[in-house]
């Protein structure tokens, strides 16, 4: 397995995966199926050449991707922000998550940000631990955050300092 960080170019592909993780995940993710549908390829294709977005493949299989984007504004920039994190059911265990994260953060200190924020399902235990291990920090519970088809889900906001 290596880590790859990918550009502009995998954008069509990148598309198709998260399209497929929308389906098969929407329960644990903001993101809908319809939301994603609605952002033009070019949107995708600036966000993958700005933002740091690295996948963990085995041959030209991809098993997990995760996102780190710098936030704006000169009172904001000093934090990052985890997004997308997914680790296909077939790899979940093997460390892909872990190595992931490891880039992502290997990424943000090389952009000299202080902290590292993420939110995550509240009822998504799994990936709650996972962040914790690597040494994310809760720091709040947002109430009724995400609207999903069973009804309103809760998030839970975590926090690292690098």
């Amino acid at each position: 397995m290596d880590i790859i960080r990918l550009g502009a170019g995998d954008a069509e592909r990148y598309v198709a995966l998260r399209k497929t993780i929308l389906e098969s995940e929407a329960a644990n993710f903001r993101s809908s199926k319809e939301d994603n549908d609605r952002i033009a390829l070019s949107a995708w294709q600036e966000r993958l050449a700005h933002d740091h977005v690295f996948v963990a493949r085995q041959v030209d299989a991809w098993l997990a991707v995760g996102g780190l984007t710098r936030m704006t504004g000169g009172k904001l920039d000093h934090k990052g922000l985890v997004w997308g994190m997914y680790v296909s059911p077939a790899a979940r265990g093997n460390g892909a998550a872990g190595q992931i994260l490891h880039h992502l953060e290997h990424a943000a200190r090389t952009l000299g940000l202080r902290l590292l924020q993420l939110t995550v399902m509240a009822d998504n235990l799994r990936a709650r631990r996972l962040y914790e291990r690597y040494g994310f920090e809760l720091y709040g519970i947002e109430p009724e955050s995400v609207r999903r088809e069973d009804g309103f889900a809760d998030e839970a906001l975590m926090w690292k300092r690098l």
